[in-house]
C-alpha cells in the first residue's frame, strides 16, 4: 500500500508563542509539527460548530473558577425544590445557613490574593449564576446596589439568596440600608460602615 504524501506549508508565528507551544508539545509527547496540526484541526472543527475559541476558553475558565470556589453544577429545579424544603422545615436556620454561606464566600475573596476582592466577587457572582437573567451589582464610592430579577425564583429561594447576599455584603464591610424583596426580585442598597 502506497503512503499518501501530505503537502506541508510554512507559516510565521511569534517566537515566544512557538517556544511555549514546543514546550507544551513535548510535555504531551507530541512533536511541534503534530501539536500545531492538532491545534489547527481543533480550531477548524470548533469553527465548523460555530464556536469561538476565545469564548470556549473563557467558558472553561468560568467552570474551573466555579469548581475551585466550591460551586457545583446541579439541576435548577432540584436546587429550588431543596431550598423550598429547607426553608419550609426551618425558615430561621435556612436563612442563617445562607447568610453564613455568603460570609464564608466573601471571606474567601477578602483573604485571597485579589487586587480588588469585591470586584472579583461581583464578576464571579455574575459568571456563576447564569440562571439569573438580570443581575446588576453597582459600586460607587462607599455605596453598593444589587438588583436581581429572575422570574423562575420561588419566594423561598428569593429570600434565601437575599440572605446570602447580605452575608457577603456585610463581610465586605457594607451595612444594608434598604431592601426590597418579593418573589424573583431582590433590590439591596448598602453603605460602607
Amino acid at each position: 500500500m502506497e503512503k499518501r504524501k501530505v503537502k506541508r506549508k510554512s507559516f510565521a508565528a511569534r517566537e515566544d508563542l512557538l517556544d511555549r507551544m514546543n514546550k507544551v508539545a513535548k510535555e504531551n509527547d507530541f512533536s511541534l509539527y503534530g501539536f500545531v496540526n492538532e491545534a489547527f484541526e481543533l480550531t477548524l472543527k470548533a469553527n465548523e460548530l460555530g464556536i469561538n475559541l476565545r469564548t470556549l476558553n473563557d467558558s472553561r475558565e468560568v467552570l474551573k473558577a466555579a469548581m475551585e470556589n466550591g460551586y457545583i453544577l446541579g439541576l435548577e429545579s432540584l436546587w429550588y425544590e431543596m431550598a423550598e424544603l429547607a426553608y419550609g422545615k426551618s425558615k430561621k436556620m435556612a436563612l442563617q445557613n445562607w447568610f453564613d454561606a455568603g460570609v464564608w464566600l466573601a471571606k474567601c475573596y477578602v483573604t485571597g490574593e485579589a487586587n480588588d476582592p469585591f470586584e472579583d466577587f461581583k464578576k464571579d457572582l455574575k459568571d456563576f449564576t447564569w440562571n439569573i437573567p438580570e443581575l446588576e451589582v453597582n459600586k460607587e464610592a462607599d455605596k453598593v446596589s444589587v438588583r436581581i430579577v429572575s422570574p423562575r425564583f420561588p419566594e423561598s429561594y428569593t429570600l434565601l439568596f437575599t440572605s446570602f447576599l447580605e452575608g457577603a455584603l456585610e463581610t465586605f464591610g457594607y451595612k444594608i440600608g434598604s431592601k426590597e424583596v418579593s418573589r424573583g426580585i431582590i433590590c439591596l442598597e448598602a453603605v460602607m460602615e
